[in-house]
């Protein structure tokens, strides 16, 4: 499994400024061989002291990087994996400026059985209002899904999308968040593959998208075939830290009481409470109530008794 692709922050290159990003977009169109487009807009709100120039740090250095203004593209250079912006002139406190970069990412999808496991991270260092991301699936492509005997159709997207569109050709998968604080991680997961390969009860099909059928949506679910170590490693990807660790106290013996959790992780019962609702929510868990606790339970899917 490659390592997760991590979208650090544009930042002005002089230190302690103050500023913030306001209706920032990112959109990722990956492509059949793993590689993606991606487009990222924002707009620099200036607080504080004067910005000349503003930096782009990636964990990789993507390729045909191009920065456009509103008035048009932009020169740039980089330092290492940074790319160095400077302004056309320079953002005076309480200025604004929209930006817009883009470039080719390469292997940002991994494979998993024949399905395509696209995961991505983004993790700001100051705040952000108004974030959308977006991802469109490449041409032809369908949701990897389980299909429930007591109705609905699960599709492995994480976490839950605002909508999932179509333009005829294409599905759009949309997440959209009000504000983000710095340091906050916000990590998608999607589980894909080709209409070609996609088998009847396993598979979204693009026509019922477009129909506007509707969609009961689970932040994971595989094909019951796959079990065991190899689909819990894959899962892990899509927990956040406090989740992962109840998953791995799960792993140990399939079941475990929740106030075991609390003694064992240092959680306070009401954190370990909203926790646990994460797992039954995701369908990772299932909880039953035990003398003046709860027990709670690893699904067989994930390699437990439940």
């Amino acid at each position: 499994m490659r390592a997760l692709l991590v979208l650090l922050l544009l930042l002005p290159v002089a230190a302690g400024q103050e500023y913030y990003f306001r209706d920032y977009v990112i959109y990722l169109s990956p492509d059949t061989r793993g590689n993606a487009v991606e487009e990222i807009s924002f707009t620099v709100v200036n607080l504080g002291s004067n910005i000349s120039a503003v930096e782009y740090a990636m964990a990789t250095l993507p390729e045909r990087v191009q920065v456009f203004d509103t008035r048009g593209e932009l020169d740039f250079y980089t330092e290492g994996n940074t790319i160095v912006v400077p302004l056309r002139s320079r953002l005076l406190p309480g200025d604004s400026q929209r930006l817009r970069f883009l470039f080719t990412l390469s292997d940002v999808t991994s494979n998993y059985r024949g399905d395509s496991i696209l995961t991505m991270s983004y993790v700001p260092e100051v705040r952000v209002v108004n974030f959308t991301f977006v991802v469109e699936l490449p041409k032809g492509s369908v949701l990897v899904s389980e299909q429930r005997s007591a109705g609905g159709t699960r599709a492995a997207v994480y976490p839950t999308p605002e909508k999932i569109l179509t333009d005829g050709e294409h599905i759009i998968i949309r997440w959209r968040k009000w504000e983000l604080s710095p340091g906050e991680s916000f990590r998608i997961f999607v589980m894909y593959t080709s209409a070609q390969e996609s088998k009847a009860g396993y598979a979204i099909a693009l026509a019922g998208v477009a129909a506007g059928a509707a969609f009961t949506y689970a932040y994971l679910r595989f094909r019951r075939r796959d079990r065991g170590g190899e689909h819990s490693r894959v899962l892990k990807l899509v927990l956040r830290e406090d989740e992962q660790k109840i998953f791995d106290l799960l792993e140990e013996k399939g079941e475990i009481l929740q106030e075991e959790v609390v003694r064992r992780t240092g959680f306070s019962k009401a954190k370990v409470s909203k926790l646990v609702r994460n797992l039954e929510e995701k369908g990772i868990i299932r909880k039953e109530p035990y003398r003046k606790t709860n027990r709670l339970i690893l699904k067989k899917e994930f390699g437990g008794k439940g």
